[in-house]
């Protein structure tokens, strides 16, 4: 292989490799909005604790993780099932990358100290769906909630 295709090899993997950073990003992004939202509370807490987890998470600017939180939230609003955000997950993640989105939606669910019945039900949901064992699920809603 000459040099041209191993730098062009390696340009298309960086770029699929950023596409796929992206995708996670609003993937996770999308999951925790759609915690704050299932109580019909979107408050400004909730938001705030969404965009610094992100950040924390993926290292962006304050204008990426603005960007992020508005695609996202459009996003989040025409979706009509989680199953695509939560294929990227599973494709993307391993298990304890996993988990650490599991934590993040519980302390969505705990950014106004009381967790509603149907955060617990949608962090359930998403938890089945990305194949997370119930001790772990248990455990990580316990941890959070101390």
């Amino acid at each position: 292989m000459n040099i041209f295709n191993k730098l062009f090899n390696n340009s298309i993997n960086s770029s699929q490799d950023d596409n796929e950073e992206e995708s996670l990003q609003l993937a996770t992004c999308i999951l925790l909005i759609e915690v704050s939202k299932s109580d019909d509370d979107f408050d400004c807490d909730e938001q705030k604790k969404i965009q610094s987890l992100i950040k924390s998470k993926f290292n962006l600017s304050d204008n990426q993780i603005n960007h992020l939180f508005e695609l996202s939230n459009d996003k989040h609003n025409e979706m009509t099932s989680l199953f695509e955000w939560t294929d990227i997950i599973n494709k993307e993640c391993s298990y304890d990358q996993k988990l650490i989105i599991i934590g993040f939606m519980w302390d969505i669910a705990y950014t106004d100290e009381k967790l509603d019945k149907y955060e617990d039900y949608t962090i359930r949901k998403v938890s089945d769906l990305i194949h997370i064992k119930h001790t772990d699920f248990i455990n990580l809603k316990n941890k959070r909630a101390t």
